[in-house]
């Protein structure tokens, strides 16, 4: 009885570990934040560029500032996965997150049918 209090509470915890990987792949690939994910390779010249926009907005040149700004957020956006494929990442990462569980789920069947 207690191995199949055990089992039953190993796959509420997966559960949660599932929505977890859920909720951290999504963060990965939404553009909230984009500044934290992206490879930036030269990042004098973005800095520059950010503060050129900031500066235009500043001397009422909202356009101008709004165009850098624009292409510096939609630039970011597709350094995100620049040479990382990281689609292909996000699928190893799943992968093998599920290969672990599923062993994990046999171990304790196991147990409990006593092999």
């Amino acid at each position: 009885m207690e191995d199949l209090e055990q089992f039953i509470n190993k796959l509420k915890e997966e559960s949660k570990t599932d929505e977890e990987i859920a909720q951290l792949v999504s963060e990965l690939i939404n553009s909230k934040d984009v500044e934290l994910k992206t490879q930036i390779d030269n990042p004098v010249l973005i800095s520059l560029m950010d503060t050129l926009a900031d500066y235009l907005a500043d001397r009422n040149l909202q356009q101008s500032s709004n165009l850098i700004a624009n292409l510096l957020f939609h630039f970011r956006v597709n350094m995100v996965s620049y040479k990382r494929k990281s689609r292909e990442e996000y699928i190893k990462a799943l992968i093998g997150v599920r290969e672990e569980k599923e062993e994990k789920e046999e171990q304790i069947l196991k147990k409990l049918l006593g092999k």
